[in-house]
């Protein structure tokens, strides 16, 4: 799938947002963190640093639960993560003067975005892979009159929009006794549906 999207799609809207609008105070920039310390001398040339300190700090947060980001099962999808990263915040600072070859068969701003769009949907699906996007809810059996939990992921589609796509039965409802409140279904469905989306990632972004 062509992943260079065209300026109307949301992404490309949210990334336009995040470097265009004015600064909404998200804090100083970390500059000991090994994916941006490289670039200060960058940044120090920017014209506009106070909608670039939103950016950049979107990009580095890492705005996942603490169970998450202790799981050790999940060590190699966040170095996926730092990975994309490193290439979104690369295209980010790279010199257009420094690199004509770049700009070579691109004419308006908007190509221009779309470098950077690429990354940033990919970085949000990456997101969803790591800390799904999960809903739980009950169907019945119409024969049987039975319960079931059953889970409902999200993925982001190609025009950068949030979208149902995994469903997974977790089980009978009877089975959990806190329903759909129940935690450990909560940790069962996260788990099913990270897989499909993994999956789903991997078919997207083969390595």
């Amino acid at each position: 799938m062509d992943l260079l999207l065209e300026i109307t799609n949301t992404p490309v809207i949210e990334a336009l947002l995040l470097l265009l609008l004015p600064g909404e105070g998200m804090g100083k920039i970390d500059w000991s963190n090994n994916l941006i310390k490289g670039y200060k001398d960058q940044y120090l040339k920017l014209k506009h640093k106070s909608e670039a300190d939103d950016f950049i700090s979107f990009v580095l947060k890492n705005d996942f639960r603490e169970d998450i980001l202790e799981d050790k099962n999940l060590t190699y999808l966040f170095n996926q993560l730092e990975k994309v990263k490193k290439k979104l915040l690369e295209t980010y600072f790279i010199s257009i003067k420094e690199n004509p070859d770049l700009v070579r068969g691109y004419e308006y701003v908007g190509d221009f975005n779309s470098l950077i769009s690429k990354y940033y949907i990919q970085l949000k699906r990456l997101q969803l892979t790591i800390q799904p996007d999960i809903q739980l809810s009950k169907s019945k059996h119409p024969k049987t009159d039975i319960e079931y939990l059953k889970s409902i992921g999200y993925w982001i589609n190609g025009n950068g929009e949030r979208e149902r796509k995994f469903f997974k039965s977790i089980g009978r409802l009877d089975e959990y006794l806190k329903g759909k409140e129940d935690k450990n279904a909560f940790r069962l469905a996260e788990e099913m549906i990270r897989e499909l989306v993994l999956k789903e990632y991997r078919e997207t972004y083969p390595e």
